[in-house]
């Protein structure tokens, strides 16, 4: 049920659902993405120095920049490829084992994962194992999290309740990466995914404790294939595929900044740096989305994202980064919350499975098109330039999202 709280220093109320498996949500998505924040943010760090400083592609005609570039795109790809191949077998869980034990089984995935990508310093052969169970783990988790999201929030309140969520993730994220890069810089890199461990078997007991009803579906590659052919769906499509390559690249920028900056920790500060001044704004705008229901935000958010990305390609000191990256977290808190209010909405319904199965199958095929085109791109290129501004032209395709049902037009 809603509940009303009020808050010190004299805040409006906030109205927002907090149900026992929408508390546990919430704890779940934060744990993960403290484990992102904490260990996944330097990932293609990570993976780049496997590619250039040992044996794992040195059999390529290629400088060490390519193969360490190669060796990022080579993870996301088979992740992509698996992914989508596990979508309909693991969409299927959710309607025979039910959320919680597909949780669990994620989580217990995600553990091997971050146990092989530890082994993966020693011997990068892992790397294989790793890329192979994130796939399975990802594609098991984010079909079941939004299904039960979008079926547990009030339709009314799911602004609120997305931007209560994201308030949370930025305090999380406000100190992890300035931690993380710290322990990084000291004890190496691999060290984080004994962190990601352990925080990960974590998730799995608050996955245990949630009393989520099961729903039998009847999800199939057919039926997915006759869905993309579906106007409406396939138009959705292709806007979350271009929210989905923003993310990417963002995911890529810290990689970035280390080459213009040259340390792993100065990462982590200036990441903390960026979310703190972009923080509080989050808290008050889903209760606007809520109120005002229109896509003037989305549309006033994705375009100065877009614009951002080509500033970035003329920033290169630490405080013109920074700078970037805050007004990139204000937008970013308006254009998401926005953008995910429509895309939950429209995934209520006894259909809200297969919705979410089939958008998750969708991103697989995204991730194989954008990291092979990634990689190609970086045997030929150096320079991000073009990287940035595609990922810019994406946020403007994403905004072809919408939805009638919940009054976004």
């Amino acid at each position: 049920m809603p509940r009303s709280r009020s808050h010190h220093l004299h805040l409006p109320n906030y109205t927002f659902d907090d149900s026992k498996n929408m508390k546990l949500l919430y704890a779940i998505r934060i744990v993960r993405d403290l484990v992102n924040k904490m260990a996944m943010i330097f990932l293609p760090i990570f993976l780049f120095s496997i590619g250039s400083e040992t044996n794992f592609l040195k059999y390529l005609p290629y400088s060490d920049f390519q193969r360490g570039m190669l060796a990022i795109a080579i993870y996301y790809v088979v992740v992509g490829l698996i992914g989508f191949l596990v979508g309909v077998p693991s969409g299927k869980a959710l309607g025979k084992i039910g959320y919680q034990r597909s949780f669990v089984i994620s989580f217990m995935l995600r553990t091997l994962m971050f146990i092989f990508l530890f082994a993966a310093k020693q011997n990068p052969f892992y790397l294989w194992f790793a890329m192979t169970i994130d796939a399975v783990n990802s594609t098991m988790f984010w079909g079941g999290y939004f299904s039960i999201l979008s079926k547990t929030a009030n339709q009314k309140n799911i602004g609120k309740d997305l931007g209560l969520l994201q308030f949370l993730l930025q305090i999380v994220a406000v100190v992890s990466p300035a931690i993380s890069g710290a322990i990084a810089y000291f004890v190496g890199l691999e060290y984080l995914f004994l962190i990601g461990m352990i925080l990960t078997l974590l998730s799995s007991v608050l996955a245990l404790m949630m009393d989520v009803e099961l729903h039998e579906n009847s999800i199939s590659f057919d039926e997915f294939l006759s869905w993309i052919k579906e106007k409406r769906f396939l138009q959705l499509a292709i806007a979350y595929s271009g929210k989905h390559i923003n993310d990417t690249v963002i995911y890529l920028w810290p990689l970035y900044v280390f080459f213009l900056l040259g340390s792993v920790d100065r990462v982590g500060y200036l990441y903390t740096l960026s979310l703190f001044l972009a923080m509080f704004m989050t808290f008050f705008i889903g209760k606007f989305i809520d109120r005002y229901r229109n896509k003037k935000p989305l549309y006033f958010s994705g375009g100065l994202l877009s614009l951002l990305w080509i500033v970035r390609t003329q920033v290169f000191s630490i405080w013109n980064i920074a700078l970037v990256d805050t007004f990139d977290r204000l937008a970013t808190n308006v254009y998401s919350l926005v953008f995910d209010t429509i895309f939950l909405g429209r995934g209520k319904g006894h259909s809200s499975d297969k919705y979410f199965v089939y958008l998750e199958m969708v991103l697989s095929i995204n991730r194989v098109i954008f990291w092979s085109g990634f990689g190609l791109f970086f045997i030929f290129f150096s320079s991000w330039n073009s990287i940035f501004i595609f990922a810019g032209v994406a946020v403007l395709v994403s905004l072809l999202v919408s939805d009638k049902k919940t009054g976004y037009v």
